[in-house]
This record gives C-alpha cells, sequence and structure tokens, in this order.
C-alpha cells in the first residue's frame, strides 16, 4: 500500500475529534496576547483560524477579536469545533480552498496546522483572503525534548521516524516565499499537567499514531508504557511553543 500523501493524513489522522479536544494542551496565553498585540487585532478585528482542528486556538483568540471564523477540512473537528465554541463561525475548508471573500479578514492563525499545508499554494490564498498589510500568525506546540524523559517518549512514539516534520524546523524561509514580508519567529514555555491516562490519550492524538493498525498501534503503545510507567503521576509535559507573525506584502 502506497503511504498516505500529507493532505490525506491531515484529514484521516485526525478523525477523533473528541479525543484530540480532551488531550491536547491549550496555548499560553503569553503568546496569544503577543499575537493579538504584534498584528495589530482588537475586538473589532475579524480573523481566521485556518486548520482550525477542534478549535482549542480559536477559543483563546476568541475574547481579544470582533469575529473568528474556522476553517477545516476534518468533519469530526468541526463537530466538536461547533459542540465547544458558541461564537466562531464554522466552515468547510482547507489550506488551498478558503470559502472566504478577498480581503474579509485581518488576520489569519494556523495553529498546529502550517506543516500540514502546501505552503507555496496556501500561502497564495491566504494572502488573498486579507486585507491590505493584514497579518499572518502561525503557532506551535512543541514538546521540548531536552528533558530527558521526554526524548525518551519521542523515540518510544517513533516520532523520528514518523514526523511529519522536525521539531524545531524554522518555517521562516518557507513564509518568507510567499507574498509576505517582516517575518518574526519567536517562542514561549509551556506545560501541560497530565494523568497516566491522560498521557497516554495524548500519544493516541498523534495523527500517524491514531491511522496505525491495531497490532503495530499496541506494539507502539507498549514501548511508550515503559517510559512512562517510571514516572510518577502527575506528569508535567514541557512544550516550546513557537510562534511567527507575518504580513501581507502589497502586490502591484
Amino acid at each position: 500500500m502506497d503511504a498516505p500523501r500529507n493532505d490525506e493524513l491531515a484529514v484521516r489522522g485526525f478523525a477523533n475529534g473528541l479525543l484530540y479536544n480532551s488531550a491536547r494542551p491549550d496555548y499560553p496565553i503569553e503568546a496569544v496576547e503577543y499575537l493579538v498585540a504584534t498584528l495589530h487585532l482588537d475586538t473589532s478585528s475579524r480573523v481566521l483560524d485556518l486548520g482550525a482542528g477542534t478549535g482549542i486556538f480559536s477559543r483563546q483568540m476568541l475574547p481579544f477579536v470582533g469575529k473568528l471564523t474556522a476553517v477545516d477540512p476534518s468533519l469530526s473537528m468541526r463537530e466538536s469545533l461547533i459542540a465547544e465554541s458558541p461564537g466562531v463561525e464554522v466552515l468547510e475548508g482547507s489550506d488551498v480552498a478558503i470559502p472566504l471573500q478577498d480581503h474579509s479578514v485581518e488576520a489569519v492563525f494556523a495553529a498546529q496546522a502550517f506543516h500540514w499545508f502546501d505552503a507555496s499554494r496556501a500561502l497564495v490564498e491566504i494572502h488573498r483572503v486579507l486585507t491590505t498589510r493584514g497579518g499572518l500568525g502561525l503557532i506551535w506546540n512543541e514538546r521540548d525534548e531536552s528533558v530527558e524523559w521526554v526524548h525518551d517518549l519521542g523515540r518510544a512514539m517513533h516520532w523520528h521516524e514518523e514526523q511529519p516534520y522536525e521539531v524545531g524546523t524554522d518555517f521562516s524561509k518557507a513564509v518568507a516565499a510567499g507574498p509576505f514580508t517582516d517575518v518574526v519567529r519567536v517562542q514561549f514555555p509551556h506545560a501541560q499537567t497530565l494523568t497516566r491516562e491522560g498521557l497516554y490519550q495524548r500519544v493516541l492524538t498523534t495523527s500517524y499514531i491514531s491511522i496505525m493498525e491495531d497490532g503495530p498501534r499496541a506494539e507502539l503503545m507498549r514501548e511508550v508504557q515503559q517510559v512512562v510507567e517510571k514516572l510518577g503521576e502527575p506528569f508535567v509535559l514541557p512544550y516550546v511553543t513557537e510562534v511567527y507573525t507575518a504580513t501581507a506584502d502589497l502586490i502591484s
């Protein structure tokens, strides 16, 4: 069987919205406030959360803006988002097919999603829906593998063989190659407190793990268990939150 394409994995790997919503971390409030300030947003601003998933980031951004539209290709993710996110407009769409009019939002965000995008095509489509000199914000929570047990967890998850992108990847050049300028990358510390079961559920939300056949997934989880069972509860899973901002370039 051929390996799934990146866009296929992005949809199939996130087919369980309820599990994802319960197990994934939020984002540090300092990072959210940084995006609001840097992109000059206020309670009259119209913004888009692209690849919004279950709306974890949407719900954190919503109090700072006037109207927030969330777009995602996964039905399960959208259903979970709708159930948990009153006040958010939820639409079906993708990185290269945004169901919004030209120049209709002041900012576009992608939280834990840009690595799934067809970057060159997506950036052109994002630019289309942005107002003149509108803002782009990208954000990821990445496990801090400088911590020994987190590094061991990553190896047990086979992250380094299966990862959709390398942790610590600098996406600045990819963004600057599109119609965007003033690309800035910053980092924030973050952490998620989990029970043992919560940590297992967090692992199971990883895209490539969620679509594994039962046998290989069970074997991988046994390797994860060997790491986790040595540790005491609760688990404080540390993250480095990567944030990028950029401004839509003027195109003549």
